[in-house]
């Protein structure tokens, strides 16, 4: 956990960098391109690309660090996981060419109020990109062997290259072409894979892996299990879409009002949430299959450790977020009514989002013992009763249905998996999790409290957010250092017996 701790602020600093990195990309493509049809085909080939080679990457680290740490020789894991690795390759080589054949025959049915000039620009830039893409799959892999070993910081830190190549190619260039961008994004892709590459031989010669084709039991074993999370992450993005058709009914400005809200809160998700359990994942898995028993008990420090810095983020939005919503959002039509109901929205969905590291934990646990089925289950579950309560609560309590009905499933699909592991012989400490969630749940209350009372405030919105969210840094600093004193005082078994 030391190479954790040393390297999670590391980590959260590199993100920080990465996301306002893709801020400046937006910014200056709206500046210079404003609301149009070749932009439009930019986002477009983007989220047929970059988002669903994403989830593919994502899918193969979660399926390859259990790999890394079982029983069998280096060789014989190197060998069948070489073998996984080319057919994926092969495979996402074949649906890109697929979905690029499908895209030009269907033009006029995917984009038809582009004209015929857009459409040929959008075609272009999705080839582009799928290229690019084949590279996200060696980059995944790199990604979960050297986190494997211990290495977090160095994937995070290649993650700036595909975006900040381009980044610096929008403040120099005067003009910016969108056909130069996505060429400049591809390459940047390749680099950061070509880099991996060179890192991992640096490391280990070993850790270099080539082409290997083959469909024995292990690599069957391994496919297997990566189509329910493929599955699972379908399904999610069936769910995002549902709920944006739902907010649609209600009338205008609401489905942007959900996805302001959605967009604040991936900073926590994404940020911290993600970035803390991908880095505890490799250890959990060690952990577990070192001996099973004793990594399930280290499951509720994990949890606790989590939730400590999510709950307390979560006050702090509570204390200071209004203001960040302002800062934001409220400019031209978007005015202060609206970003009042962002900010209660967003208070909705972030009072569950300790049920949802619960979850991802649970899930992570099954994913160690190479069981995937089990959370694609409960995410088509989930999926379902998110509907269910959309449709019920629309009628009932209004337009607050769009977030209130997907935190009512979050609650619903944490229950429903801690219920599945329990049969399955999975026994987290849930009372120890409890303890610890409403220890720290009245540490937030506090800082909360403080916030509002000292409560800083200042004719510039940055300042006084700023302002603000440094009180409450503070306080908690305090704290920590009064618990330190504490604990020096009556022996380290005290801070064990709180967070223990």
């Amino acid at each position: 956990m030391k190479k954790i701790t040393y390297s999670f602020p590391f980590v959260i600093a590199i993100s920080l960098i990465i996301q306002g990195l893709g801020l400046i990309r937006s910014l200056i493509l709206a500046k210079d391109f404003g609301v149009s049809a070749a932009l439009d085909a930019f986002y477009l080939a983007n989220v047929f690309t970059v988002s669903i080679f994403t989830v593919v990457g994502s899918a193969i680290t979660t399926i390859v660090i259990p790999e890394l740490n079982s029983k069998n020789s280096f060789q014989q894991k190197k060998l069948y996981i070489e073998k996984y690795l080319t057919f994926i390759r092969v495979i996402s080589f074949i649906v890109s060419i697929f979905l690029l054949i499908i895209i030009i025959i269907g033009r006029n049915i995917i984009v038809p109020k582009f004209n015929e000039q857009t459409q040929l620009l959008f075609i272009l830039l999705t080839g582009i990109l799928l290229i690019s893409q084949q590279f996200k799959i060696q980059a995944s892999f790199s990604v979960s062997l050297l986190q494997n070993e211990g290495h977090y910081i160095i994937p995070r830190f290649l993650d700036i290259i595909p975006f900040g190549i381009p980044a610096v190619y929008l403040i120099l260039a005067d003009p910016v072409s969108i056909k130069l961008l996505t060429i400049i994004t591809a390459i940047a892709y390749m680099l950061e894979t070509v880099i991996f590459n060179y890192i991992q031989q640096r490391i280990n010669t070993n850790f270099v892996f080539h082409l290997h084709f083959g469909l024995d039991k292990d690599v069957k074993k391994m496919i297997l299990n990566t189509i329910p999370i493929l599955l699972s992450s379908t399904v999610f993005q069936i769910q995002v879409l549902l709920s944006n058709y739902f907010a649609g009914f209600f009338g205008h400005g609401y489905i942007t009002l959900l996805s302001n809200t959605n967009q604040i809160m991936s900073i926590f998700q994404s940020l911290f949430i993600m970035n803390l359990i991908n880095m505890i994942y490799p250890k959990l898995v060690k952990d577990i299959k070192k001996n099973f028993n004793v990594g399930i008990a280290q499951v509720s420090k994990y949890v606790s450790l989590t939730n400590l810095i999510v709950i307390l983020l979560i006050w702090g939005y509570a204390a200071v977020g209004f203001d960040l919503v302002k800062l934001l959002f409220v400019r031209g039509a978007f005015n202060i009514d609206n970003a009042r109901i962002v900010y209660k929205y967003g208070l909705i969905l972030g009072v569950v989002l300790p049920f949802d590291v619960m979850r991802d934990y649970s899930y992570r646990i099954y994913y160690a013992n190479g069981n995937t089925k089990k959370p694609m289950n409960n995410s088509i579950v989930t999926v379902a009763v998110n509907i269910t309560f959309l449709i019920i609560l629309a009628n009932v309590v209004g337009p607050v249905s769009i977030v209130l009905a997907p935190a009512l499933g979050t609650l619903f699909s944490t229950v429903l998996i801690l219920f599945s592991s329990y049969q399955d012989g999975i026994r987290v400490d849930i009372k120890r999790i409890f303890c610890n969630y409403v220890l720290t749940n009245l540490f937030g209350g506090l800082m909360y409290l403080v916030i509002n009372g000292v409560h800083y405030t200042s004719n510039n919105l940055i300042l006084e957010i700023l302002g603000n969210a440094t009180i409450g840094v503070i306080f908690v600093v305090l704290i920590i250092i009064l618990i330190l004193f504490i604990a020096k005082l009556m022996g380290k078994s005290f801070i064990k017996d709180i967070f223990k």
